[in-house]
C-alpha cells in the first residue's frame, strides 16, 4: 500500500508552528526580565502560560475535530492563536497583558497538537505509524534548534519584540498554504458532539491501564525538557556569561538530542523490544543529573548533560504516541486530546511550581532530571510487571 507523504508535512508543519512561540523566546527571557524589571521566574511564566493555553484546549478540539472534521478544527485554533499573537503586540509594555497573549496564543495552539498527531493517525497503519511519529519527531525538533538560533539573533540585533511579528507571520503563512493544500483525512466523520459521550470516552480512556501508561512516559519526559528550557537560558547567559545569540547557536546541542533521540527509535524500532528502547531512554536523565552535579563549572559538560535529556525525550516521543494511537485507532481524536492536556497541563503545573521555587542552576537541573529518570524507571517497571489499575472495558 503507498501512503501519501502530504498528511506526514503538514503534521510537522502543525507541530512546528505551535512549537514556534517557545522555541523563539527562550533565548529573550532574560532581556525581557530587565525589561519589565522583574524577577526571573516572573517571565517564566510566558512558557508555562503558554503550555497551559496548549494543555487545557485539546480538550475541546480533539472532540471537535472527530465530530466536525480536521480542516474546520483548524481554521477555528489559528484564528484564535493570530489573535492571540495581535494581544502580545498591545503588551509589549505591559507583562501581564503579554501573559494572556501569549495563553491565548496556546489556546490556540492546542489544535495543531492535535491535528499534527491525528493526520497521522488517520494516514498510516502498522509500521508506518510508528514510523510517522518517529519523523513526526525527529522533524519537530528543527524548532528547537532553529528557533532559540532564530530568537537569539533577533533578540540580540533587533530586541525581542519583532519575535512576535516572526510568529504572526508564520501563523499566517500556515493559514495561506493550508487554504489549497490541506486535506481532509478524517475517513468517516464521528458522531455529532455530545458531551456525555465526550466525557464518557475520557473516563474510559483515563480508566484504561495501557492508556495511562503510554500517557505518563509523555508528561514526564515534557516536564523534564520543559524545566530545562525554561531554566537554560538563565544558567547559560548569567551564570556563563553568553550573549543571546550565542545562546541560541549553543542550544543547538541539546535540540539536537531531540533528532538524534527520533532517530534513534526509528533505527531500532522493530529490531529491539520496545522496553529495552525505552530502558535505554530512562537511564540517560540519571548520566545527564550526574554530570550537572558533578561538572557544574563546566559550560561544555551542562550543555552535553542537557543534551542527554533531549536524547531521552526524543527517544520516548514517538513510542508513547505510537502506543497510543495504535491501540485506539478509532478514537484518534479523544486519545490526542486528552494525553495532549494530561502532558501539557501537568507540565504547566509542575513547572510553574519548580520554576518559582528553585533558583535557574545545574543543581536544580540535576534534582529535577533525577525525579525524571525515577518516574520513567518506575513506569517501565510498572510496564513490564503489567501491573493495571482498573479499566472500564
Amino acid at each position: 500500500m503507498t501512503y501519501s507523504r502530504i498528511p506526514l508535512l503538514f503534521s510537522i508543519a502543525f507541530i512546528a508552528c505551535s512549537q514556534l512561540t517557545n522555541g523563539l523566546l527562550t533565548p529573550a527571557l532574560p532581556e525581557m526580565a530587565q525589561h519589565f524589571a522583574v524577577d526571573e521566574h516572573l517571565v517564566q511564566r510566558l512558557i508555562v502560560c503558554f503550555i497551559l493555553g496548549l494543555g487545557i484546549s485539546q480538550l475541546f478540539y480533539g472532540p471537535l475535530a472527530d465530530s466536525y472534521g480536521r480542516r474546520r478544527i483548524f481554521w477555528l485554533g489559528q484564528s484564535i492563536f493570530l489573535l492571540g499573537n495581535l494581544l502580545t503586540f498591545l503588551g509589549l509594555n505591559n507583562l501581564n497583558l503579554l501573559l494572556a497573549g501569549v495563553m491565548i496564543q496556546g489556546l490556540g495552539a492546542g489544535s495543531n497538537q492535535i491535528l499534527a498527531r491525528c493526520l497521522i493517525s488517520d494516514s498510516y497503519r502498522g509500521k508506518h505509524l510508528k514510523n510517522g511519529f518517529a519523523w513526526l519527531g525527529m522533524a519537530a525538533s528543527v524548532i528547537p534548534v532553529l528557533g532559540p538560533v532564530i530568537g537569539g539573533i533577533v533578540t540580540a540585533y533587533w530586541g525581542w519584540h519583532y519575535l512576535f511579528i516572526i510568529i504572526g507571520m508564520a501563523g499566517a503563512s500556515l493559514m495561506i498554504i493550508a487554504a489549497k493544500l490541506l486535506p481532509e483525512t478524517q475517513a468517516e466523520r464521528g458522531p455529532p458532539l455530545q458531551v456525555k459521550r465526550v466525557v464518557n470516552d475520557y473516563l474510559m480512556l483515563a480508566c484504561d491501564s495501557n492508556f495511562v501508561r503510554y500517557s505518563s512516559y509523555g508528561w514526564i519526559a515534557s516536564i523534564g525538557l520543559m524545566y530545562m528550557i525554561s531554566s537554560a537560558p538563565f544558567i547559560l547567559q548569567h551564570d556563563f556569561g553568553l550573549s543571546a545569540d550565542d545562546f541560541g547557536l549553543m542550544m543547538i546541542i541539546p535540540a539536537g538530542g531531540l533528532a538524534l533521540g527520533s532517530a534513534f527509535t526509528r533505527r531500532f524500532t522493530g529490531r529491539w523490544p520496545e522496553q529495552h528502547i525505552l530502558g535505554f531512554a530512562s537511564c540517560l536523565p540519571f548520566v545527564a543529573a550526574f554530570i550537572l552535579a558533578t561538572q557544574a563549572h563546566s559550560l561544555a559538560w551542562v550543555v552535553v548533560g542537557m543534551a542527554m535529556i533531549s536524547v531521552s525525550v526524543g527517544v520516548i516521543y514517538p513510542i508513547s504516541q505510537a502506543g497510543l494511537f495504535g491501540l485506539f485507532p478509532s478514537q484518534a481524536g479523544a486519545v490526542s486530546a486528552l494525553s495532549g492536556t494530561t502532558q501539557m497541563t501537568l507540565t504547566a503545573i509542575a513547572v510553574g511550581g519548580l520554576t518559582t521555587l528553585l533558583v535557574p542552576s545545574p543543581d536544580a537541573m540535576a534534582i529535577i532530571f533525577s525525579i525524571m529518570g525515577v518516574g520513567l524507571m518506575l513506569n517501565m517497571v510498572i510496564q513490564i510487571l503489567k501491573v493495571k489499575v482498573p479499566s472500564m472495558q
